[in-house]
């Protein structure tokens, strides 16, 4: 399917929380050079200049190479990320005072054509909602999703854990970075949120999926963060939503027009089978009917002539 991304419906909302004195995330929205839109959540790490200059320098420059790049979708979404942990990266070492630094980094970019490019590093996530389906897209590059994952400890022990903010992989702490990309289709209606773990620590995928089921997504940005409030709000708190334009068919028949002629044609068939077999029980009961009168006739004929 192709689809319009200018009709796409995006909303974003930031919180510095209950427990943080400044909000170290950024986000970012645009249009990259092919027409096709994108949107970005970065959170910051390394002290209140540190994070919140590297969150805000990676969208800042993914942005930019986006909005220049003449490359694939999928080559200028990962380029886009690897420059900003080069930049990230060089910005730290020339600046003592942000050595050190480095920021998480999700985003996600639709094409004109139909599909949707993910790409991440660190332990913002990606989510898709379609139908009544709500999966991470994305993998976790922390120490508590690593030991999830190896089954060391569970969910509910994940959630606790006293590393949990420890980000195996990030943007700008090496000069080099492995980007994770996924490829998916869209389909009208679909449902893509990025946030950041300040969202995803404390609100249960569940929860959050029941959110976005019921409400638009204007409103269940303002309802996740306060959701991530209510439960301490621990951590700066970045929701984006992004709604795919359209309506799956619902495979009836379309608006005002009744059943499918195929429909029709059956009820019809249908309707003409009972007459006839109505009109068969009627044709059986009379001629039994006129065999038992016939039958009688014959009777009192038979009696008469015996009396004669």
């Amino acid at each position: 399917m192709r689809i319009d991304p200018e009709r796409i419906e995006i909303a974003t909302l930031s919180d510095t929380g209950r427990q943080r004195s400044n909000n170290q995330d950024s986000y970012g929205v645009g249009y990259a050079r092919s027409g096709a839109r994108w949107m970005m959540v970065a959170d910051g790490m390394g002290g209140h200049a540190g994070g919140a200059t590297a969150s805000r320098v990676a969208v800042e420059t993914v942005s930019s190479v986006v909005a220049s790049s003449q490359l694939a979708p999928d080559v200028t979404l990962r380029a886009a990320l690897e420059a900003a942990n080069r930049v990230v990266h060089d910005e730290s070492q020339r600046n003592r005072s942000l050595a050190g630094m480095g920021t998480t980094g999700v985003a996600a970019l639709f094409s004109a054509d139909g599909v949707a490019f993910v790409a991440n590093v660190g332990d913002s996530r990606a989510y898709r909602l379609r139908d009544a389906t709500f999966e991470q897209i994305t993998l976790d590059h922390s120490l508590v999703a690593e030991m999830r994952r190896r089954g060391l400890i569970t969910e509910e022990e994940a959630l606790v854990h006293p590393r949990r903010n420890e980000v195996l992989r990030s943007l700008g702490v090496e000069p080099d970075v492995v980007v994770d990309l996924h490829q998916l289709d869209l389909q009208p209606g679909d449902l893509f949120l990025l946030c950041s773990d300040g969202l995803s620590g404390v609100v249960r995928d569940p929860e959050i999926a029941d959110v976005v089921r019921r409400e638009p997504p204007a409103q269940a940005v303002r309802t996740l963060v306060d959701f991530a409030n209510s439960r301490g709000g621990p951590d700066n708190v970045t929701v984006q939503i992004a709604r795919i334009p359209g309506q799956k068919p619902s495979g009836g028949a379309s608006p005002g027009e009744g059943p499918s002629s195929g429909g029709r044609a059956l009820t019809i068939t249908l309707v003409g089978l009972a007459a006839l077999i109505s009109a068969i029980v009627v044709w059986s009961m009379f001629g039994e009917l006129r065999d038992a009168t016939r039958a009688a006739g014959a009777s009192a004929e038979s009696d008469t002539s015996a009396e004669r």
